[in-house]
C-alpha cells in the first residue's frame, strides 16, 4: 500500500499575545495585512468564512468550533476542517494550524507539500507583521523552474522527488518524472519545503546550481528561473 495521509500540520511562534494572534487571524482588516487580499469573515458558529488569497486562490468555509484566544475550526464544502490552535508559550503566542483532508499517490502527497508550504509562508507573515516588521508577500512566489515535486516521506530517504514537469518551462527537457532533488545553490533539500524555498524565493534570471539524484546517480546541471508560473518559449 502506498503512503496516505490525513492530516498536515505547522506552527510557528509569535512574540505577541494570544489575543492579538487572534485579532489577525479573525479580524478581516487585520487578516487581510497579513495574509488576504480580501476576506469576510462572520465570527459565530455556523458562520461563513471567505479568503481571497488573490491569483484566482480562494477558500469558502463554515465555522464549526470557536474558543476567543484559543480555537477556530473551519469546514470546507468537502468536509476538510483547518483547526487554527492558539497556545501561550514565554510571553508569546504559539500559532498552530492543521488541515484534515487525505493525500495519497505522487500528485496528492505534492498537493499536500505545496498547501503546507503556503500556509507557513503566510504564517511567516503574520509572524513579521504582528512582530512590527514589513509585510513580506513580495518575496514569496518570485520564481519557478517549472517542476512540481514531493518530499521523500519513506523511511530513511531525503530529498524531494519530481512528480511532473511542466511543458515549456526550464526544466523541460533537462529534469524527469522520479529525480531526486537533493542540493540547491550549495544548501541540502531535506524535504518538499527547502527546494520549494530556494526556488521560489530568487529573482527570475537566477541561475540555480541543483544536484539530483537520478537511478543511482548525482547529477549537477544549472537552470534559469523565470517568473514564477510562465512559461518559456525556447531555451537557447
Amino acid at each position: 500500500m502506498g503512503l496516505e495521509f490525513t492530516s498536515v500540520k505547522r506552527e510557528i511562534y509569535i512574540h505577541d499575545a494570544p489575543a492579538r494572534a487572534w485579532r489577525a487571524l479573525t479580524v478581516p482588516e487585520e487578516r487581510n495585512r497579513w495574509e488576504t487580499r480580501q476576506c469576510k469573515i462572520d465570527l459565530v458558529i455556523g458562520g461563513q468564512v471567505e479568503l481571497d488569497y488573490g491569483w484566482g486562490v480562494s477558500y469558502t468555509g463554515t465555522i464549526r468550533e470557536l474558543v476567543i484566544n484559543e480555537l477556530l475550526v473551519i469546514e470546507d464544502e468537502n468536509r476538510d476542517l483547518t483547526r487554527w490552535t492558539l497556545t501561550p508559550q514565554g510571553g508569546g503566542t504559539v500559532v498552530g494550524i492543521e488541515y484534515t483532508g487525505f493525500w495519497a499517490g505522487d500528485m496528492g502527497l505534492m498537493g499536500m507539500d505545496n498547501m503546507a508550504f503556503g500556509t507557513y509562508q503566510f504564517m511567516r507573515n503574520m509572524k513579521c507583521v504582528l512582530e512590527g516588521e514589513a509585510d513580506i508577500r513580495d518575496t514569496f512566489w518570485n520564481s519557478w523552474i517549472g517542476v512540481n515535486h514531493r518530499t521523500l516521506y519513506e523511511d530513511g530517504a531525503s530529498g524531494s522527488s519530481v512528480v511532473e514537469v511542466i511543458s515549456h518551462t526550464p526544466a523541460d527537457g533537462i529534469l524527469h518524472v522520479g529525480d531526486i532533488l537533493v542540493r540547491i545553490q550549495d544548501k541540502s533539500v531535506i524535504k518538499y519545503d527547502d527546494a520549494e524555498s530556494l526556488i521560489t524565493s530568487v529573482y527570475p534570471g537566477t541561475i540555480l546550481r541543483i544536484v539530483l539524484l537520478r537511478a543511482g546517480d548525482l547529477i549537477e546541471l544549472d537552470l534559469i528561473t523565470v517568473p514564477f508560473g510562465k512559461r518559456v518559449v525556447s531555451k537557447s
